[in-house]
């Protein structure tokens, strides 16, 4: 049975195939090179044309390697689809790379079977509550970050403030590091001079966040 198990995961040739990978990879060759040498970090080895950390086999650093070590473990016929915590225990049993268990995290969610086949661990999303339809305008806004952007005369956010009843939007130049009291500034500057304090604020960021913005506001005016 255990040939039979060897041979459908064909082991030889993916072991064959990062012993020749390890002879070209940059981590390789300089572990290689500087191995006994003070300041290595201790645990590698470099046996038989094959490079370990603590006995367990490096793989280059080729997402087709990864991928298939990660497939033998995870989705092959005489795997299990484990999760992400089981299937990166088996493969550190024998082999190891820098980022392995969050490529394994994200090969594992991906897994269309393991979406179809296995049942959610959490408790049930709850529904969605439809926002009420303001009575006058500017009395309920929603608030978002363009984030990221290239700079520009100093900015690289876009803080985007929306009427809930009129869609009108208000874009406030800013920065990624912004935070609830420099958001109360803005809006007391762009928005709260122009159509007063809103009754009710929607954002993303979490009702801490709007708890803070709230708290801020309510100091400054």
């Amino acid at each position: 049975m255990e040939q039979t198990v060897s041979e459908d995961l064909d082991h030889g040739t993916l072991i064959t195939d990062i012993t020749r990978a390890a002879k070209s990879d940059h981590l390789a060759q300089k572990l290689h090179s500087n191995l006994g040498t003070p300041g290595l970090p201790s645990g590698w080895e470099w046996s038989e044309g094959q490079l370990k950390f603590q006995g367990h086999l490096y793989v280059p650093n080729q997402e087709i390697l990864h991928l298939q070590v990660i497939h033998n473990h995870h989705d092959h016929p005489v795997a299990g689809h484990f999760g992400e915590v089981r299937t990166s225990e088996l493969i550190c049993c024998n082999s190891h790379w820098p980022g392995l268990r969050q490529m394994v995290k994200d090969y594992v969610a991906s897994c269309a079977m393991c979406a179809c086949a296995k049942s959610l661990r959490h408790k049930p999303y709850r529904k969605l509550k439809q926002l009420l339809i303001p009575s006058q305008p500017w009395s309920s806004i929603s608030m978002d970050f363009i984030e990221q952007l290239p700079a520009s005369e100093g900015f690289s956010t876009i803080l985007v403030v929306i009427d809930q009843l009129t869609k009108q939007a208000i874009f406030i130049p800013s920065h990624d590091t912004v935070n609830a009291p420099q958001v109360a500034w803005l809006f007391l500057t762009h928005v709260f001079s122009k159509h007063g304090v809103p009754a009710h604020v929607t954002s993303d960021h979490g009702s801490e966040f709007v708890s803070h913005f709230f708290h801020s506001l309510g100091k400054l005016l």
